[in-house]
């Protein structure tokens, strides 16, 4: 679902500049104050791991400069900081957790100045949710594909039970598929010929079951009246 944007006016100024003072206020933010020092750290892969670059620091001046149309541009600026040192850093190390921290301190100062502001999602956050969604998008083109077609557990079952039917009964099937579904049918040579159950339709397949379920009910029947006359 779309949602609007907030554009920045006086009084989300005001809010914006509360949330990042709190920030800047908090002792764990003094690593996230000024661009990486890139350089002087020795991070000689930094900038090819990190694309987008972002600190506090610069979110305050874009924010003092008015070059924050919306809102949402600012949170996700802010947000950019933590992913940017959770992609850069090893999980579970000091300056990844103290990343999480802040992350989580930032939800809890929009949620107190902006409420009615959504929390920006992480980078993580964003892939999980496109994963959940891919398979949500897979499982409903299989659903599709079972309601538009037939699925291979009863082409399977097909092939299996045929082998049960007389030549007469398979002669039938071969009739119903020929009339109803001529692309399934292909004859290698005289007297040889091949059924592709892979092109046999939904409504013809259906048929096909309904017919075979008929046959051997009948063989069925004569079993059991089979092994009744032998009892007596």
């Amino acid at each position: 679902m779309a949602t609007s944007s907030t554009p920045v006016g006086r009084d989300e100024t005001k809010k914006l500049t509360t949330l990042l003072q709190a920030l800047y206020d908090n002792t764990d933010s003094e690593e996230f104050r000024n661009p990486v020092d890139v350089k002087g750290l020795g991070l000689n892969d930094y900038f090819d791991i990190i694309k987008n670059p972002m600190d506090l620091g610069t979110v305050k001046k874009n924010l003092k400069a008015n070059k924050y149309k919306f809102v949402e541009d600012c949170l996700n600026d802010i947000q950019l900081i933590w992913d940017n040192c959770k992609q850069y850093n090893a999980e579970g190390s000091w300056i990844w957790k103290i990343a999480d921290k802040l992350e989580k301190f930032t939800a809890k100062m929009i949620k107190n100045h902006l409420p009615n502001q959504p929390i920006p999602k992480s980078r993580r956050g964003l892939a999980e949710e496109k994963s959940r969604n891919d398979d949500k998008m897979e499982d409903s083109a299989n659903e599709a594909d079972e309601d538009d077609g037939v699925n291979q557990q009863s082409k399977l079952r097909l092939t299996q039970r045929v082998k049960n039917l007389s030549q007469e009964q398979l002669g039938n099937i071969v009739k119903i598929i020929q009339e109803e579904s001529p692309s399934a049918w292909k004859e290698i040579e005289k007297d040889k010929f091949q059924i592709v159950v892979d092109n046999i339709k939904k409504d013809t397949f259906k048929k096909i079951e309904d017919y075979m379920n008929e046959c051997l009910e009948e063989v069925n029947d004569q079993i059991i009246k089979k092994v009744k006359i032998d009892q007596k």
